[in-house]
């Protein structure tokens, strides 16, 4: 009883916090420097874009990256598409995620081999008969060179691999550097505190749906904290029942999951600015397998609680319809901050001490190995950024991912790391010229280890682990191979982006100029710099609290 009642006693906050010293740029970062009710709440801090600059150059080169060229003159292409009709290809590229198919019966096709607004959670790849298959038919592609065809597929699944493993060492600098103008961010670190808030799940051929998800971290019996199966992850209908019926796909941490990490799903276009990109991030990519309770009727759910949903099915990015007319920022207008049921939602919650999961297994239900694409809702007051933030962290935590729940690992070296595997500018290759050539031949196996169907999580599995060998063999395999340089893949000519008309994406010359001193840096260890000094401040603020009991409705979101 005593400690329930010091649980209902208000909790003073000293209004001093420990110093954010260190990090990438070498400044000191402190909360009073930049206290939140002072700031915009829409305002991205500053010190975001000065940590996040030479990634986001990571990606913007990434976009501009030749993987793949050939024509007519080299070998004999045909395409199919959606609808079966089969065409005559001039050429094939792969540049970046987008495969580019030039043919005088059809121009300029673009198809993105990663989520995209004509592809929403469509990523595949795979072989049936004679043709190389994309996103479930939605484009299919042959090769009388058959040797060619499968280099062509293996360079797709290293351009997926590159563009994932970007966006987790993104998410990683977002989660560090937003991370330390929160002031609650200890809780979300260091608490066993469970999660429960709206948000949006995209669902194939019923477009985005609101759910109300529960993130377990804990169980009644402090004896089964390591028991597997007992911490799930779970979406229900609406927030007026946790039981099974109401359940409609859930995750228990003894399911494969491979990553979660923030995306950007909603552009056709590369982000012209970095303010711009990330105003689009609004979303958390999960790569593994879902349990979809059998039961569950999704025109129920569609009736209750749907956003919109008018998926395209179309054969190319350039020539199908956006999935939304609206910019990331703009609220629909059939969009309603409403549980299904019609009742005001009330915002996100941490559950209290007492409150923990007792819940009983689903047996009934089907697996799905696509993931999930989620969409945190926002808050009043709050930035989306930090909204995700709040979501994803006890989802790794759950799925114990990149070292959570105990400490995020943030080692280039590690394959549980975010930040595995980081190019060193001026590189932007996580493979060098010479191991893409090895993974070219017979001795590699991409389907080796095959944990899942997915093409994405059979990816970043697959490659991750050549990599880490690669890695492990070879110390100074950074000076001693070669690796693609910013000045190599910027002022690529992308026939794409202005119908048939090429035009040049970028300036190699004004981006070198603006990289001159991160070529000078490790990004890969000031980011990783960061991430260590943000999870030492937590800590300490931690201990600074202890002597004071933490309230769960203390919390802003409560």
């Amino acid at each position: 009883m005593g400690l329930l009642n010091s649980l209902k006693k208000p909790v003073n906050i000293k209004t001093s916090f420990p110093r954010f010293s260190g990090g990438a740029t070498g400044s000191s970062f402190t909360s009073s420097s930049h206290p939140i009710k002072l700031r915009s709440f829409q305002e991205l801090p500053p010190e975001l874009f000065a940590i996040a600059k030479p990634i986001f150059r990571l990606l913007q080169a990434q976009v501009n990256k030749v993987y793949f060229q050939s024509s007519g003159a080299e070998a004999a292409w045909n395409i199919k598409d959606s609808s079966g009709h089969i065409f005559e290809a001039e050429s094939i590229s792969l540049i970046g995620s987008h495969i580019i198919i030039t043919g005088s019966s059809f121009g300029t096709m673009d198809v993105s081999i990663i989520d995209s607004p004509s592809n929403i959670n469509q990523c595949s790849i795979s072989n049936v008969g004679e043709f190389l298959q994309f996103n479930y038919g939605q484009l299919s592609v042959t090769c009388n060179d058959f040797a060619l065809l499968e280099e062509f597929k293996r360079l797709c699944m290293i351009s997926i691999f590159e563009s994932v493993s970007i966006y987790k060492a993104l998410t990683g600098t977002v989660i560090s550097s937003y991370g330390l103008r929160m002031s609650d961010m200890h809780v979300i670190l260091n608490s066993a505190f469970n999660f429960k808030d709206w948000c949006e799940v995209y669902l194939d051929d019923q477009g985005w749906v609101k759910v109300w998800c529960h993130i377990d971290k804990v169980t009644k019996s402090n004896s089964d904290h390591e028991a597997k199966g007992k911490y799930q992850i779970r979406f229900y209908r609406d927030d007026k029942s946790t039981s099974r019926k109401n359940c409609v796909f859930f995750i228990p941490d003894n399911e494969y999951v491979q990553d979660s990490f923030f995306y950007n799903a909603n552009s056709t276009k590369p982000p012209k600015s970095m303010n711009e990109f990330f105003q689009g991030l609004q979303m958390i990519k999960l790569v593994g397998n879902v349990r979809f309770c059998g039961d569950t009727d999704f025109n129920d759910i569609m009736d209750g609680g749907s956003i919109y949903s008018n998926a395209n099915n179309g054969s190319g990015d350039s020539s199908s319809a956006a999935l939304h007319n609206e910019s990331p920022n703009t609220t629909p207008k059939s969009r309603t901050f409403f549980s299904p049921k019609g009742h005001k939602r009330n915002g996100s919650h941490v559950s209290s001490l007492t409150s923990r999961s007792t819940k009983r297994p689903i047996t009934n239900f089907t697996t799905s190995s696509k993931g999930l694409l989620i969409r945190p809702l926002p808050h009043h007051g709050v930035n989306h950024l930090e909204a995700m933030i709040r979501f994803i962290v006890p989802l790794m935590d759950c799925a114990r991912l990149y070292g959570r729940p105990v400490q995020f690992k943030t080692d280039r070296t590690d394959i549980n790391s975010l930040m595995f595997g980081l190019p060193k500018l001026p590189s932007v290759d996580y493979f060098a010229q010479e191991e893409i050539a090895h993974l070219m031949t017979q001795d590699f196996n991409p389907l080796k280890e095959k944990d899942t169907d997915d093409t994405m999580a059979l990816t970043m599995s697959r490659f991750s682990s050549y990599l880490q060998e690669r890695m492990t063999k070879l110390s100074k395999r950074n000076t001693e191979l070669s690796f693609r340089t910013i000045s190599d893949v910027m002022g690529v000519c992308n026939p794409t982006r202005d119908d048939t008309k090429a035009i040049s994406i970028g300036n190699g010359n004004n981006l070198a100029k603006e990289l001159s001193l991160s070529e000078k840096s490790n990004i890969s260890s000031d980011t990783a710099d960061v991430m260590n000094q943000f999870q030492v401040n937590a800590r300490k603020y931690q201990n600074t609290m202890r002597e004071c009991p933490l309230v769960a409705s203390t919390s802003p979101l409560a």
